[in-house]
């Protein structure tokens, strides 16, 4: 399994990669997010579900700092 970012993973099986985030730090508890056909297709799921959350918590923001939030976690994330 490969660490992304934060509580994100990704998980090779057989024909295809499944993005799971952990739920407790302590445990190796998953919530599985989606399966997607590869691994640049998870890690771009992972990063929508970062930004949504990350939005949702901040929904104060003006639109332009949202953006750059969104730009940044982008570069943060490419591989």
């Amino acid at each position: 399994m490969m660490h992304l970012k934060e509580a994100y993973y990704i998980e090779k099986k057989e024909n295809h990669y499944t993005l799971k985030k952990k739920l407790s730090q302590h445990q190796d508890d998953f919530a599985q997010i989606g399966i997607y056909k590869s691994a640049k297709d998870a890690k771009e799921a992972a990063i929508r579900e970062m930004i949504r959350e990350e939005v949702n918590q901040r929904k104060h923001l003006p639109l332009h700092q949202i953006v750059r939030m969104i730009q940044k976690r982008y570069r943060e994330l490419s591989f």
